[in-house]
């Protein structure tokens, strides 16, 4: 989620989840293993990726002011995350013989990747190494639960840190392209 209410967006799921801050990271926790074994059996092979989406759309209708009756907001959840997985369904693939008809594209494309360099060296060091490896060690929980024990972090804790130094990251790039 871009912009700078998706922090409390994210708190706002949190806490609709439990009052208790332990016992909401732990109920998180046990949502984004069963949405993603959910997206899994329906086979999305990015199963991962589309329940974090799911996770982040619905911290933003919660902080929009949709209304989850208490007790089903892992019902809400699964019929967010069955949407999405719909749309991912429907996105266009891009197929080897097409790679040369985007070229326009590409060049946007390196340019976000300019700024995002450039929006990582502003992060501190700690926080530019977290961030990569999250993202860039591959989506295995066994790669995060490694990175977490490194860390001396809960893999919520992990989640929550990377998600909010993603926050930045998307806030910066998106002040550069003019889309803040």
């Amino acid at each position: 989620m871009a912009g700078g209410g998706s922090d409390s967006a994210f708190e706002l799921l949190l806490s609709a989840l439990d009052a208790d801050r332990d016992r909401a990271a732990g109920t998180y926790e046990h949502l984004r293993e069963r949405t993603i074994g959910l997206l899994r059996w329906w086979g999305a092979p990015d199963a991962e990726d589309l329940a974090d989406v799911a996770f982040d759309r619905v911290a933003r209708k919660l902080a929009e002011g949709a209304v989850v009756p208490p007790g089903s907001l892992g019902a809400y959840l699964r019929g967010v995350a069955r949407m999405i997985f719909y749309e991912s369904r429907r996105r266009p693939r891009l197929q080897p013989h097409e790679a040369g008809l985007v070229g326009a594209e590409a060049a946007a494309g390196a340019d976000l990747l300019s700024w995002l360099d450039a929006c990582l060296d502003r992060l501190s060091s700690q926080d530019r190494d977290l961030v990569l490896r999250y993202y860039g060690e591959g989506k295995a929980a066994e790669v995060r639960r490694r990175l977490a024990s490194e860390l001396t972090l809960s893999t919520t804790a992990l989640r929550i840190r990377a998600h909010r130094i993603r926050i930045q990251l998307e806030a910066c790039v998106a002040a550069r392209t003019g889309a803040a």
